[in-house]
């Protein structure tokens, strides 16, 4: 029933959205006009282009195309260095074929048909594997009553010329060398030579340079995926610290909301609030509302909601103008202010209703600096939530008491769950598992990348099966063997982890730079975030070279020595 769902989300006599059914003989376009010239805050449009027209949609719409082009980015590369290292491979057998007449356009269709195929036969095992991911979420008893696998004609399009990108992307580069190949030299081709990086004082650096292009590209993969991490995980503490710095900013000693709620929809009776401040060892006891909007060129536009002159609201220091007052009047953030181009004296329209600038505020925060302050009650009927908080600030008498008072709060009100506001976001499920896709996300990078890591490695050990079987009849160990290729397993993912870490610092503070960003948050680098990093990266490259060094230790060197 509507009215119970209305009381679920405790918006009374509220609707998210609304159908109208036409007449045969009406004009969809005319009275959609009417509709926009009568009711300002309604968005009107036809029920095919409802999704496309959610912001909300769009956003989550960009952020599921960049983690494919990331995806796309990695898997390219790794196309790319496994064709190089075919044509490599078959150097001297595709010199034969230029040698009978063979020409560079034919051998060049012949490497990108390779790669074409190659790429097509991934996609497929990527399309399965996709399905049967859904097909689990579908069926589990968190997401299956929210999800839907659909298959669409035109997503197995997009994946169809995701795979001929890949295709002509990874291959083009493999087909154009193996087309310029000469037949003399191919046929002497011996492959590549350690003294082609003599000038690397470390043996694990010299082999590793021995095919300077293989190197790049598995640098590059890794780089991508390590780029991933750091820049996620810093997007995703910058968040957690922005939400942090709000709940510490109230200054109260203990900051509250509905239990097992997520921030945009926690919802506190304003007589509960009354009722904790009069508890015995609390000093004071605050509501405070939160909502956002889409305001010109912020997609998102944070409104706070405070009783003006309250303790909740000293933190916003006015840099510019006066104070808040009464109701129709707003505190505009710094960072707003700029992006909005406003000044204090000025209006703002929210939901249709127009509020004055009385001043502009600054607090260090972005995700306060990025929005405003308006009076709560305001604040609760443009969201219409009358009478209802986001959040609860408590303080207390004796700070020692802290935790005694949180708990016979929690006690006395089941609908409010406490927390020191240092520790607040632990509480919040939406910004928990946010943490918990990004670092999915990063570590399904990782994979890919470390499958790159494994192949090159595979491919140095087959390029040097000789060396290798020499080595082991001068008397080397399996155990040596096996440490000499993990150990240039690890310097490749190492190099590539820097590389990836540093492309991850330089990209996060280009985005930002993006009002967007810059009005909602700031990406936060730790020294957890790159040891993190590091680690993961030393793991990798173990992980990476642990088949290769074994399949090289295993080698017999009577073998390995006529190996052709």
């Amino acid at each position: 029933m509507l009215e119970d769902a209305q009381q679920v989300a405790n918006k009374p006599r509220q609707i998210n959205a609304f159908l109208l059914k036409l007449r045969p003989e009406a004009d969809l376009d005319q009275l959609r006009a009417r509709i926009k010239r009568r009711f300002d805050d309604l968005t009107v449009s036809r029920s095919a282009d409802f999704a496309a027209q959610q912001d909300m949609l769009k956003y989550v719409s960009v952020f599921t195309w960049v983690v494919s082009f990331v995806a796309i980015l990695i898997g390219g590369v790794g196309v790319m260095n496994t064709m190089l290292m075919s044509v490599f491979e078959r150097t001297r057998e595709i010199g034969g074929l230029r040698a009978v007449g063979g020409r560079p356009g034919r051998v060049l269709r012949m490497v990108l048909g390779e790669s074409f195929v190659l790429s097509f036969i991934g996609g497929g095992i990527g399309v399965l594997l996709g399905l049967a991911g859904m097909r689990a979420l579908e069926s589990s008893s968190a997401y299956g009553s929210f999800i839907s696998v659909t298959l669409s004609p035109v997503l197995l399009a997009q994946g169809g010329a995701v795979a001929l990108g890949l295709g002509l992307l990874g291959g083009g580069l493999p087909a154009w060398r193996a087309s310029r190949l000469l037949p003399a030299e191919a046929m002497h081709y011996e492959g590549a030579r350690a003294s082609a990086a003599h000038h690397a004082r470390s043996s694990a650096l010299r082999n590793i340079m021995r095919q300077p292009i293989r190197t790049l590209l598995t640098t590059i993969g890794i780089g991508i995926a390590m780029m991933a991490m750091v820049l996620l995980g810093a997007m995703s503490t910058g968040l957690l610290d922005a939400v942090t710095g709000i709940a510490v900013g109230v200054g109260a000693h203990l900051v509250g909301s509905q239990p097992n709620s997520s921030a945009d929809v926690s919802r506190v009776d304003e007589g509960t609030v009354r009722r904790i401040a009069a508890l015995p060892g609390v000093q004071a006891a605050e509501g405070l509302f939160m909502g956002y909007t889409t305001i010109e060129n912020l997609p998102f536009f944070i409104i706070f909601g405070y009783q003006p002159r309250s303790m909740g609201i000293r933190d916003f220091t006015v840099i510019e103008g006066i104070e808040l007052t009464t109701n129709r009047q707003m505190l505009l953030g710094r960072v707003a202010a700029e992006n909005l181009d406003k000044e204090a004296g000025e209006t703002i329209r929210l939901f249709g209703q127009a509020f004055k600038i009385m001043g502009i505020y600054e607090t260090g925060v972005p995700f306060q600096d990025g929005g405003c302050v308006i009076s709560l009650r305001d604040a609760q009927k443009l969201f219409g939530q009358a009478h209802k908080v986001s959040f609860v600030g408590v303080w207390v008498t004796d700070l020692d008491q802290a935790d005694v008072i949180k708990r016979d709060i929690e006690a006395r009100f089941p609908d409010v769950a406490l927390s020191r506001a240092s520790e607040f976001t632990e509480g919040l499920s939406d910004l928990q598992m946010m943490k918990a896709m990004t670092w999915a996300i990063a570590l399904m990078a990782l994979i890919v990348g470390g499958l790159g890591m494994t192949n090159t490695m595979v491919m140095s050990v087959f390029e040097r099966t000789r060396e290798i079987g020499v080595l082991r009849a001068l008397g080397w160990s399996k155990r040596r063997i096996l440490g000499m290729i993990v150990r240039e397993s690890v310097v490749l993912s190492l190099i590539g982890g820097v590389v990836g870490g540093v492309a991850g610092i330089l990209l996060g503070y280009v985005i930002n730079l993006s009002p967007a960003v810059k009005g909602f948050m700031q990406m936060t680098y730790t020294p957890d975030l790159f040891l993190q990093a590091f680690v993961t990266a030393f793991i990798l490259g173990i992980i990476g070279g642990v088949y290769p060094a074994w399949r090289a230790a295993n080698l017999q060197p009577v073998e390995a020595l006529h190996y052709e």
